[in-house]
C-alpha cells in the first residue's frame, strides 16, 4: 500500500512540473494535486485509523464484570470488578492483577457455531 502511495506521489509530482513547464498552470489546476494526495492520504491512513479507535472505545466502554479479555501484554483474563480507570482481573485461581482500561486489548467472544460443527 505504502508503494502505491509512492508512486501516486511521484506521478502527481510529474504531472504537476509538465503542466508548468508548458507555461499554463496557474491558479487552481496547481493546487488541485496536492488536494488529491491529500484526500488520498485521508482515505488511506486516517479514515482506518478513526475507525479503528472508535471501536476500540466503544468495545472499553461495553466491558461487564464476567467478560474474558485479553490484555495488551498478551494475558488472558476474566474481568472481576472495574471502576472507571482501574480494571480487576481475575488470571488464574485466586490470582487478580488490577490493570487501567486501557491495557485491555480485545474482549473474547465465543461463538456457538463452532460446537455444532464439531458433531
Amino acid at each position: 500500500m505504502r508503494s502505491f502511495l509512492f508512486l501516486l506521489i511521484l506521478f502527481v509530482a510529474q504531472a504537476c512540473t509538465t503542466s508548468t513547464e508548458d507555461g499554463g498552470g496557474g491558479g487552481f489546476g496547481s493546487f488541485l494535486p496536492l488536494i488529491i494526495i491529500l484526500g488520498l492520504l485521508w482515505l488511506v491512513l486516517l479514515r482506518p485509523q478513526q475507525k479503528r479507535a472508535k471501536n476500540r472505545r466503544e468495545m472499553l466502554s461495553r466491558l461487564e464484570v464476567g467478560d474474558e479479555v485479553v490484555m495488551s501484554s498478551g494475558v488472558y483474563g476474566r474481568i472481576a470488578s472495574f471502576d472507571e480507570q482501574t480494571v480487576f482481573v481475575d488470571i488464574a485461581d485466586n490470582v487478580r492483577v488490577k490493570v487501567t482500561r486501557d491495557s485491555i486489548a480485545e474482549r473474547i467472544t465465543y461463538h456457538e457455531e463452532w460446537d455444532s460443527d464439531s458433531n
